[in-house]
């Protein structure tokens, strides 16, 4: 039975994404959500109701605290910055970007401190 995983993201995963997630886990189904979420609660629900095995989620900091928070460690797809756009999977707002890995969010830490 493949690994069924959560991909939560305005973009599509890449081939060098895909095939390190069959590497990891073997046989894969990867199901891309599109759709914007509200909340780390909307994302578990939506994860919990499709019967999923793993996440990927891109999105803000607070939303990965609190899905760490709420027993969820997504997976990371860690990029790095590249200087030509033929080594890039990726260019985005002039920048371009390659698949490096992924990594596992253990937690997300904010730290603030007051404006004076």
């Amino acid at each position: 039975m493949p690994k069924r995983i959560l991909w939560l993201s305005r973009h599509q995963p890449h081939g060098r994404q895909i095939e390190r997630l069959g590497q990891i886990f073997g046989q894969i189904e990867v199901v891309q959500d599109v759709n914007p979420f509200s909340s780390a609660e909307e994302i578990k629900r939506r994860f919990e109701e499709g019967g999923y095995d793993d996440l990927v989620v891109v999105g803000p900091l607070s939303v990965l605290a609190r899905l760490c928070e709420l027993g969820l460690h997504p997976l990371y797809a860690q990029m790095e910055l590249v200087t030509s756009a033929q080594e890039a999977d990726v260019t985005v707002q002039g920048r371009s970007y390659r698949f490096d890995r992924f990594r596992r969010l253990k937690a997300v830490e904010l730290r603030f401190e007051e404006v004076e």
